[in-house]
C-alpha cells in the first residue's frame, strides 16, 4: 500500500515539474519574442529620427498606407517600446517563479526517492 503512495506522489511531482517546464518553455519563447519586437520599434525609432520632421512619413493600414506626422509615429513607438519594456519585466518574474518551482519539484523528487531507498 505503502508502494503504491508513493508511486502516485512520484507521477504528481512529474506531472507538476513537466507542466512548469512547459510554461517555462513558453515564457522564454514570450520574453525573446517581446525583446525582438521592442529593438525593431527602437531601430524604427531611431531611422525616423534620422530622417527629420520634415520627411513625409507614412502608416501601413491593412492594405493601405496613411500619412501620419513623424512626431506621432515616433510617440507611438515609443510607447509601444515602454509596454514592451513592462512586459518583458513581468515575464522576467514569472520565468523565475517557473524556474524555483521547477527546482523544488526536482528537491522533492530527489527527496522522495532517498526516502524510499532508506525505507
Amino acid at each position: 500500500m505503502a508502494e503504491a503512495a508513493f508511486q502516485k506522489m512520484l507521477e504528481e511531482i512529474q506531472a507538476k515539474s513537466s507542466e512548469y517546464n512547459r510554461q517555462l518553455v513558453q515564457v522564454r519563447t514570450q520574453i525573446q519574442l517581446k525583446e525582438r519586437e521592442r529593438k525593431v520599434s527602437e531601430i524604427q525609432i531611431r531611422e525616423l529620427e534620422a530622417a527629420g520632421t520634415k520627411t513625409n512619413t507614412f502608416v501601413s493600414v491593412g492594405k493601405m498606407f496613411l500619412q501620419m506626422p513623424q512626431p506621432t509615429i515616433v510617440n507611438q513607438l515609443q510607447m509601444k517600446v515602454a509596454s514592451l519594456a513592462d512586459d518583458v519585466a513581468v515575464l522576467t518574474k514569472k520565468q523565475a517563479y517557473l524556474v524555483k518551482s521547477v527546482a523544488d519539484c526536482q528537491s522533492a523528487l530527489n527527496e522522495a526517492i532517498k526516502q524510499m531507498q532508506s525505507a
